[in-house]
């Protein structure tokens, strides 16, 4: 039998359609009770990871002088999410969620307002901030897929490219916001001033998601072994060939467009000798480009061609990140941003919506923890980049980036009629 508090979730999604039209189509998650408050938890939690990405960037680039230093900290997330994400997603499927997502929203708390102190009290090494980050990676390796997992019982499966699509919009909304505030905190109170700001907005989004009800997994081919439940979702996904296909063309991508991602401030200290101030700026433009893009994909339905959207959404941002480096003056490069955010969020947002709805009930937080593990590729692209920028530039190393970001979308477009037919 549910337990009753998911038969309510589960429920949401057989609610009547809100009235068609651009507005109510574009939110309409939004009217789910449950929805709300893990949509604003999530937003908490993301806002404040924008804003320490970038003031632990800046900090690390000026305690060492070193863009590779910088890239190593700013990956350091990745290893801890490769080695973790896969028994995240097996926890996901096993456990409670609500209280999954809550434990890392605390620990995200803690960490965040140790380092505030540690840089306080000047006893801050960059060797603090990489243990930050791996530690950070491991508490994402646990949240992401039970987030991800809740949404389709919170929503139904009718709504669920809208609630990822809102979900994505929310995090380039803080993409607007955070930098900028992540700017404005680092210039007149310091770095300290920025993790304290992230240590209460986690422990806000703990209460936050505390009134969705809680959520327990599907009780469906259950293992009593770690890795015989691991075993099962790679097997899963090895003979779903929709998700095998998005799921590879994640890991593609995640090698060239992420990591100029979480570095913008490495490259933009560069390419326009940028202060925290106007590196904010520039990562506002991307998160508007992003927002954009996430509203326009809140409209879509089944049949409007997603995955011709999703691997087009690679080309738009290569594109973007090559007219960033042939013409490095900031006055371009803001309103090129927009273009770099809105492929960014058009590829990002699809490859969750067209995972998750490929994927059956009990698979589904063991499928996100696996795509999780694309950003624990990311060192493999993104520290050959920051060695490229000490030893060529930025500018050489970004042009670069961009036309093989392009060309690999490109070719999955046309080398891949299964994605392009997705709808």
């Amino acid at each position: 039998m549910k337990d009753a508090a998911q038969e309510q979730a589960s429920g949401a999604g057989d609610r009547p359609p809100p009235p068609s039209g651009f507005l109510s189509r574009t939110f309409e998650s939004l009217s789910i009770r449950d929805f709300r408050y893990l949509w604003f938890g999530s937003l908490l939690g993301m806002g404040g990871f924008q804003m320490q990405s970038i003031a632990r960037t800046i900090l690390v680039d000026e305690i060492t002088g070193s863009a590779f230093i910088a890239s190593l900290v700013g990956m350091g997330f990745a290893p801890t999410l490769l080695i973790f994400s896969l028994v995240g997603g097996v926890v996901g499927d096993r456990m409670e969620r609500r209280l999954i997502i809550q434990a890392s929203q605390a620990s995200s708390a803690f960490l965040s307002l140790t380092i505030a102190t540690l840089i306080a009290t000047g006893w801050i090494h960059w060797t603090h901030l990489l243990a930050a980050s791996l530690l950070q990676g491991a508490m994402f390796s646990f949240q992401m897929p039970a987030r991800q997992a809740i949404l389709p019982l919170i929503v139904g499966k009718n709504r669920l490219n809208n609630a990822i699509a809102l979900g994505s919009g929310g995090m380039n909304i803080t993409g607007v916001i955070g930098p900028g505030l992540a700017g404005a905190l680092y210039s007149f109170g310091g770095a300290e001033s920025v993790y304290y700001a992230v240590g209460g907005m986690s422990a806000i989004s703990v209460l936050l998601t505390g009134q969705i009800p809680k959520v327990p997994p599907e009780a469906v081919g259950r293992s009593k072994k770690m890795l015989g439940e691991i075993g099962a979702g790679l097997r899963y996904v090895s003979g779903n060939r929709v998700v095998l296909l998005v799921l590879t063309t994640s890991i593609l991508t995640a090698l060239l467009a992420i990591p100029f991602r979480l570095q913008v401030p490495v490259f933009a200290r560069r390419l326009y000798e940028s202060d925290a101030s106007e590196v904010g700026w520039l990562m506002m433009l991307m998160g508007a480009g992003g927002v954009v893009g996430t509203l326009a994909i809140a409209n879509l339905r089944g049949s409007n061609r997603r995955g011709l959207l999703y691997v087009g959404g690679t080309v738009i941002g290569g594109v973007g990140l090559a007219l960033v480096a042939a013409f490095p003056a900031y006055a371009i490069g803001l309103p090129l941003m927009l273009l770099v955010g809105l492929g960014s969020s058009i590829r990002m947002t699809l490859g969750q919506s067209l995972t998750l709805e490929a994927t059956d009930a009990q698979y589904r937080a063991r499928v996100m923890g696996l795509n999780m593990t694309v950003y624990g590729f990311v060192p493999l692209g993104a520290l050959p980049v920051g060695r490229a920028v000490d030893m060529f530039g930025a500018q050489a190393s970004l042009l670069v980036v961009g036309l093989a970001l392009a060309v690999t979308g490109l070719v999955i477009l046309l080398g891949s009629p299964t994605l392009r037919r997705l709808g």
